[in-house]
């Protein structure tokens, strides 16, 4: 079936969860969402036993009521599949279908997402339960689109049935286990297998080899993808409605993978306003996946958490800069969770838009002119989609998989932070406009790309690099990128395998540097300017017959080696980056490649605020200031705000928290 899209309009709404209310309640509950300008709620995503209250007995009566009413009030429905809370007489009927952590123990029921995803009486069960879904509500009058399970993560199962799988995985994957011992290196530690049998899952308590984890991770990542699977085909199967999933940030489950055969890309945010480059990079990377504008199906109104509280949006104006910054960068929609704080049950103290005992957050003026403000700028926001970018910056989950077990430094917190802080915060605060894409994307519609802290990059792009270089295309590689094949294992051949091949620059040799300059070797970096900042996380030492050094490490015994070379090839060039720049080097070689391909910023101006190039008949940049404190911000043009209808120009002053929609 080819999927139907989902209303042309901004969404705006929460997760709601109706079944656990008085049927009455609802009159109360869809009088405050229509105040409140909402127009979607999600719903059913944990509500299996309501609807099979036992095997084979299917009760869909109560909600359908509730899509009716919602429907009666012009409030769309996104159906999520139950599947991330199995009833207990399933787990009770069917004990297999429970993972076993590492000491052998079995996982009971009463949470959720206690299931294994290679168990094919689960993956049946869970089959059967989207495809009656299907049948019933695939042409629903008010629902819009389906939300399969609830945040995919690394489910560890160390269980016989598990094993089984795993085995069965890796014999596929090498064929036989001397390809396997060959590619992994195993005789180190006596750890050569004469039978895929003989391969342990992986266990935290135990220092496996980093290959073994790797795959393993991999492994687990691939399950979840192939479970998915089932459920978008039995939805299809009856409906034409499209399929989507809340990915979470920074997990090492691969959701390019994840993603590939569904029809929305959706996600989850809990970050902080204080941490807002990370928000916004996962933003930026919900375009990297092509598939139309996304939607936020969870973020907090006010508060989060699970059985602690912790504020995200404490101060006045955080939330409204939290959602605008979705708008801003792409999103179609805005979800909170949750609609009406639970009463009982785990998550009890996460904020909602109403209390368990119906009355309104403190905040709830502020999520009343969200919807007023996002209502008032439908038209205008699908009208004019985020412009496309020059820039992009590769973004890996197969380097959170690998960084996790070899973090290489103690202070490399996964790839996820590091690159966010490192690599992607630069070009942010630069105001350059940006995509963030996969390791497999497309990218001849670029003109700079990034890659950095990724170990491993797989071949296919390598060639693709190769070619995109040659024809014109700035590529700035590293740190941490590239010195990982694709079993995390080092090359024998050059530090970069076949990437020096072709670049002109080398690397000669490594050293690890902390993040805290050392008192007993301080090493700097000296740039060609001058400037002499301290060397951190990585240090390759570099060398090239023609290209241009930009900075060299001085003191210790690496002193006046080459650390930043940049080379032409053919028609384009490549910066290698043989350690962390730093930000403010970084921002000022971002720039200057920038300024090189014409790509100017966005706006000039103090860091902190989210500058989004909007296109159209008329054009717009969306400005968000996510931070506490006043922001001068120079403009490109004139225009005029939509939010308060007054003229902005030249350098302004954005107060905390402040959305400018500058209509030019």
């Amino acid at each position: 079936m080819t999927p139907s899209k989902i209303p042309e309009k901004i969404l705006y709404g929460a997760a709601y969860y109706p079944e656990v209310w008085p049927q009455k309640e609802m009159d109360k509950d869809i009088k405050y969402m229509k105040e409140l300008n909402m127009n979607v709620m999600r719903i059913a995503e944990f509500a299996w036993v309501l609807m099979e209250p036992e095997e084979g007995r299917y009760e869909f009566d109560w909600l359908h009521n509730i899509i009716e009413k919602l429907n009666e009030n012009d409030i769309y429905v996104i159906l999520g599949t139950p599947t991330a809370a199995p009833p207990a007489w399933l787990t009770e009927k069917y004990p297999e279908v429970l993972p076993v952590d590492e000491n052998g123990v079995q996982k009971t029921h009463g949470a959720r997402r206690h299931y294994t995803y290679n168990s094919k009486k689960y993956q049946e069960l869970s089959g059967k339960i989207a495809e009656k879904m299907a049948l019933e509500f695939g042409d629903k009058p008010g629902v819009i689109a389906w939300q399969i399970d609830n945040e995919f993560g690394m489910t560890r199962d160390h269980s016989d049935l598990n094993k089984k799988a795993w085995h069965s995985w890796l014999k596929e994957r090498y064929d036989s286990i001397e390809k396997l011992n060959q590619a992994w290196g195993t005789k180190l530690w006596s750890q050569k297998y004469d039978s895929f049998s003989r391969i342990p899952t992986g266990k935290t308590d135990i220092h496996h080899h980093p290959s073994l984890m790797f795959n393993w991770k991999r492994f687990i990542s691939d399950s979840a993808v192939n479970y998915q699977q089932i459920q978008v085909e039995k939805i299809r199967k009856h409906s034409d409605l499209p399929v989507m999933h809340n990915m979470m940030p920074g997990q090492r489950t691969d959701y390019y993978k994840l993603n590939k055969d569904l029809d929305l890309v959706a996600t989850d945010m809990y970050h902080s306003y204080q941490i807002y480059w990370r928000i916004a990079s996962n933003y930026d990377r919900m375009r990297g996946f092509n598939k139309g504008p996304h939607l936020l199906l969870e973020t907090a109104p006010n508060n989060a958490g699970g059985d602690v509280t912790y504020f995200i949006h404490r101060p006045p104006g955080a939330v409204r800069a939290a959602v605008w910054m979705n708008h801003a960068l792409g999103g179609q929609a805005s979800l909170y969770w949750l609609w009406r704080q639970h009463s009982s049950g785990q998550e009890m103290t996460h904020g909602a838009v109403l209390h368990a005992w119906g009355k309104p957050f403190a905040n709830y003026e502020t999520l009343c002119r969200i919807g007023k403000e996002l209502k008032a700028n439908s038209q205008f926001l699908l009208d004019n989609p985020v412009k496309p970018a020059k820039i992009a910056l590769m973004y890996s989950h197969e380097a959170e998989m690998g960084l996790r077990e070899e973090p290489y430094l103690q202070n490399v917190d996964g790839f996820y932070k590091t690159w966010a802080q490192k690599a992607y915060k630069p070009v942010q605060d630069s105001f350059l406009h940006r995509d963030v894409i996969g390791p497999e994307a497309e990218i001849t519609e670029y003109e700079i790309l990034i890659i950095s802290y990724i170990p491993y990059i797989p071949q296919t792009t390598r060639k693709k690099l190769k070619e995109w270089v040659k024809q014109g295309g700035t590529l700035v590689l590293g740190p941490m990128a590239g010195y990982r094949d694709k079993e995390w294992t080092a090359f024998t051949d050059k530090a970069l395998g076949n990437l020096e091949e072709w670049m002109g620059i080398n690397v000669e040799a490594r050293l690890p540097f902390d993040d805290q300059e050392s008192p007993l070797a301080p090493v700097k970096l000296k740039w060609r300017d001058g400037d002499k900042l301290p060397v951190n996380l990585w240090g390759d030492i570099l060398s090239s017959d023609k290209g241009t050094v930009l900075a060299r490490y001085q003191n210790s015994y690496v002193d006046k080696k080459p650390a930043v070379v940049e080379n032409e090839v053919g028609s384009g060039k490549v910066v290698l980056l043989g350690t962390d720049p730093g930000p403010h080097k970084a921002q000022e070689l971002f720039l200057r490649l920038g300024a090189e391909k014409n790509i100017s910023p966005v706006v000039t101006g103090e860091s902190g605020v989210i500058a989004a190039p909007r296109e159209g008949e008329t054009g717009a940049v969306i400005l968000v200031n996510v931070s506490s404190e006043d922001k001068k911000i120079k403009l490109g043009q004139k225009g005029r705000d939509r939010l308060t209808n007054t003229t902005k120009c030249g350098t302004i002053t954005m107060s905390p928290y402040e959305v400018i929609v500058l209509e030019t």
